[in-house]
């Protein structure tokens, strides 16, 4: 059996940590950035190799090592409980990210960029109040509630008390729907009556109110569709 060749062993220019050193994170592949974070493998396989292993297994498609736990990752060879816990702590990183501050959400579209990522590929639904200031900058992104398959939990008087507190002038707000389906329900429709009304009370403008699909391609807007 030919021995496996170590990474250490490797020419300098083609190990992926100096490559990103030297080269830039932009010239890595995939699979090399994802064997940065797996860091070793064992006597049979390189972290290359668990890495290319793994992305196999998602079809090659960087979006669906979104779907993978921490217990899906614990089942591959070479990746023990800090491998798993450290990709999946940079994965989450990664879909936290939102828009720069200082850049205005001046259309639903804006919303949907700057949450969607936090959503996407979820199986059960998230809610989020986006907290603006007066220029629709913005102040803080919220999650507010945690529910089931087919229900949100979100609390009107939570996401009103955070505005006061934040001294926020206007707020969006957005829920997830894992079904795929974008069409509010009756129950959404009865929060976003709810939430309009609480801010308008406060003095708080309520800009929108996004559904968002499970794929993260598609979203519902109150607004767009002239019901805020």
């Amino acid at each position: 059996m030919v021995e496996r060749k170590s990474i250490k062993n490797w020419a300098e220019e083609e190990r992926p940590r100096e490559k990103l050193i030297f080269q830039g994170a932009k010239s890595l592949t995939a699979s090399e950035l994802l064997a940065i974070l797996i860091g070793s493998g064992n006597t049979r396989k390189t972290a290359l190799d668990v890495a290319r292993e793994i992305l196999d297994d998602c079809d090659n498609k960087v979006d669906n090592l979104y779907r993978l736990s921490y217990s899906d990752l614990l089942k591959y060879e070479a990746i023990g409980v800090a491998k798993a816990v450290t990709i999946v702590a940079a994965l989450e990183l990664s879909r936290r990210r939102e828009l720069i501050m200082g850049e205005p959400l001046l259309k639903s579209e804006d919303i949907f960029k700057a949450i969607v990522s936090r959503v996407v590929d979820e199986n059960q639904e998230l809610a989020f109040a986006i907290y603006l200031n007066n220029s629709n900058v913005i102040i803080r992104i919220k999650q507010i509630g945690l529910g089931g398959i087919d229900s949100t939990l979100a609390d009107v008087r939570v996401v009103i008390s955070e505005a006061l507190r934040l001294n926020a002038c206007a707020m969006a707000f957005v829920h997830n729907h894992p079904s795929g389906n974008i069409m509010p329900s009756r129950q959404d429709d009865e929060l976003t009556e709810r939430l309009s009304k609480a801010c308008s009370l406060m003095k708080i403008r309520f800009v929108d109110h996004l559904i968002i699909s499970s794929n993260g391609k598609d979203y519902y807007s109150y607004h767009d569709k002239g019901r805020v």
